[in-house]
C-alpha cells in the first residue's frame, strides 16, 4: 500500500529516528496508552494561560529569558516538504521575536531541568524551526526549554513556589527534511520494518511474550 498523504507532528519526529517499529505502529493503529500526571497537564494550562496577557507585547517578565515582542502562536502550523511530500505540524508553546527581527522558539516543561537539552527535545525545537521557517518567520536564531521546578517554601496561603530555569539551544531547522524521507520510507512499508536496537518499548514487550509463552 502506497500512502498518498502522510501527516507527522512535530513531537513524533524523535520517533522516527528511535524506533521505526514503534513509529510505524503508532501511526497505523494509535500511539500507546501513556501516563501523563493530571498536575503536568494544568500546569501547562496556567502557564500558558498567563502569558497570554503578553500576547503583541515586549514588557515580559523579568524571568522570561528572551526579550522581545511575545508573538500569537495559538494556531497550528503546518508544512509539507517538497521532496517526501510529507506535512509535519505542531503547536508552539511560544514564541518571541527579538530587536533585531530574529525568531526564537520557548517550549514550556515541568520538572527538573537537565544540564543539557535532550536530543528528543532537540529535535522538537528543530521541527518547530523548520515550520516557522516555512510559514515566513525568518530567521530562526535559536529556541529554549524553560523549566518550571516545584522548590520548597511557604504555601500557607496557597501559592507554590517555582524555580524557573531556561535552557538555550541553536536550531537546525535543515536536521528535519532527511527525517521526513525516512518517515515516508517507514509509513509506505506494507511490512513492518525492525524495531530500534536500543527502544526500550521493544525490549520490555520482548520479554513481557517471551514470559507469557513459558
Amino acid at each position: 500500500m502506497i500512502l498518498m498523504k502522510v501527516e507527522i507532528s512535530v513531537t513524533n519526529l524523535q520517533s522516527v529516528l528511535d524506533c521505526p517499529l514503534c513509529f510505524w505502529l503508532a501511526e497505523r493503529i494509535g500511539p500507546p496508552p501513556s501516563i501523563i500526571a493530571g498536575i503536568t497537564s494544568q500546569m501547562d494550562s496556567v502557564i500558558k494561560g498567563f502569558m497570554k496577557q503578553f500576547i503583541g507585547r515586549s514588557n515580559l517578565p523579568e524571568w522570561f529569558p528572551i526579550k522581545g515582542k511575545f508573538l500569537d502562536v495559538t494556531k497550528t502550523l503546518t508544512a509539507t516538504d517538497p521532496i517526501s511530500g510529507v506535512t509535519l505540524k505542531g503547536r508552539l508553546d511560544a514564541l518571541v521575536q527579538t530587536p533585531d527581527k530574529k525568531y526564537h522558539v520557548i517550549d514550556y516543561k515541568t520538572g527538573r531541568p537537565p544540564q543539557e537539552i535532550p536530543y528528543y527535545y532537540q529535535m522538537q525545537l528543530d521541527g518547530y524551526a523548520y515550520l516557522l521557517e516555512q510559514n515566513g518567520f525568518r530567521p530562526v536564531a535559536g529556541g529554549c526549554l524553560l523549566y518550571f521546578t516545584p522548590e520548597p517554601g511557604d504555601i500557607s496561603e496557597g501559592c507554590f513556589p517555582f524555580k524557573i530555569t531556561p535552557i538555550r539551544t541553536k536550531t537546525n531547522p535543515d536536521a528535519v527534511p532527511p527525517v521526513l524521507v525516512k518517515a515516508k520510507k517507514i509509513l509506505e512499508s506494507e511490512t513492518p520494518p525492525p524495531r530500534g536496537e536500543d527502544c526500550e518499548m521493544c525490549i520490555w514487550l520482548e520479554q513481557a511474550g517471551r514470559v507469557l509463552s513459558e
